[in-house]
């Protein structure tokens, strides 16, 4: 985390720096570090990977019920990052766009889990 701390503080410097002079240079620092952040929290995957792959054999829940939550966590982290990027660069309406479609998304690959959950009301209610 050290790192993260240190790299953003960095870049913050840097663009405050850099954009007195040029907006889009700032533009350009920032979307450096945050994808030098991003790269670094993907690298980290491994370890969750693992930490839930011992709660799947711990809870016993089917694999495809875990995938599908790793889907959604990851449509969330991705869609957060673009949403972030395009109001850092000042485009508020895709963010929103982006953010619209990352829930609709979300929603599809949930499916699956909805169904799951209703059929196990219905045959409680039966």
């Amino acid at each position: 985390m050290l790192k993260i701390v240190l790299i953003s503080i960095a870049a913050m410097f840097l663009a405050m720096v850099a954009g007195a002079h040029k907006k889009e240079y700032a533009f350009l620092i920032v979307l450096c570090a945050a994808l030098l952040i991003f790269s670094y929290g993907i690298s980290r995957i491994q370890l969750i990977a693992d930490q839930i792959e011992q709660f799947e054999q711990a809870v016993n829940l089917p694999g495809e019920y875990i995938a599908i939550l790793l889907k959604m966590v990851g449509i969330a982290y991705l869609s957060q990052f673009a949403v972030s990027l395009c109001k850092d660069a000042g485009q508020g309406a895709i963010a929103g766009q982006v953010s619209f479609a990352g829930k609709i998304s979300m929603l599809l690959v949930s499916l699956p889990i909805l169904e799951g959950l209703v059929k196990t009301i219905g045959e409680i209610l039966s």
